[in-house]
């Protein structure tokens, strides 16, 4: 007998999920990326939610940084950790004929972002402060690309989005109904 199920899954960054896992004066929802959400469950596909690496470093408490602050060996190694725990999950459900359609991360994250990170500005004298003093850059977060590399290594390739968040949206508004439009057409 067959069930209902779409056989299509798409891996979600933690805070597209859980707002509340966000720094300071970032999140735009009460509680989750609502259009987001409500596409992917137009789109009748399952959601694999990542756990949040930032906190699995630092817990809730942390400030907003750049790219270059969690580019470290030691991090990375947590991070390649944390890819391959989900790179072992995720086998099952190939094994099942399922398809990891995409990863959605957090654009701009140092972390989940997908085309873009933050990046400090040159020539920055005295404290450095986000976002007053950060630029965005075309590159991807810490985390995806230790993901991307684990998920190569048993032969899934999804397609990337980056969700453009708070900071991204701001810079150039009309990237949000952009980034929707190219997740409904690949769905």
């Amino acid at each position: 007998m067959k069930d209902k199920r779409s056989g299509k899954i798409v891996l979600v960054a933690h805070c597209l999920l859980n707002v509340h896992s966000l720094e300071e004066n970032l999140a735009i929802y009460p509680g989750l990326e609502e259009e987001v959400i409500k596409l992917l469950i137009e789109k009748g596909v399952s959601l694999y939610q990542i756990l949040c690496p930032e906190i699995e470093l630092s817990g809730i408490f942390r400030k907003a940084l750049p790219k270059e602050s969690y580019d470290h060996p030691k991090i990375r190694k947590i991070y390649h950790q944390l890819a391959d725990k989900i790179a072992d999950n995720l086998r099952w459900y190939i094994k099942k004929d399922y398809k990891i359609r995409a990863v959605i991360g957090a654009e701009a994250s140092p972390s989940c972002g997908i085309e873009l990170v933050g990046k400090w500005k040159e020539k920055i004298t005295g404290k450095k402060e986000f976002p007053r003093d950060i630029e965005f850059i075309p590159g991807m977060g810490v985390f995806m690309e230790e993901l991307k590399s684990s998920l190569a290594k048993i032969n899934i390739h999804p397609e990337w989005i980056g969700i453009p968040g708070k900071s991204i949206r701001t810079l150039k508004p009309e990237s949000f109904k952009e980034t929707l439009n190219k997740l409904a057409k690949l769905l």
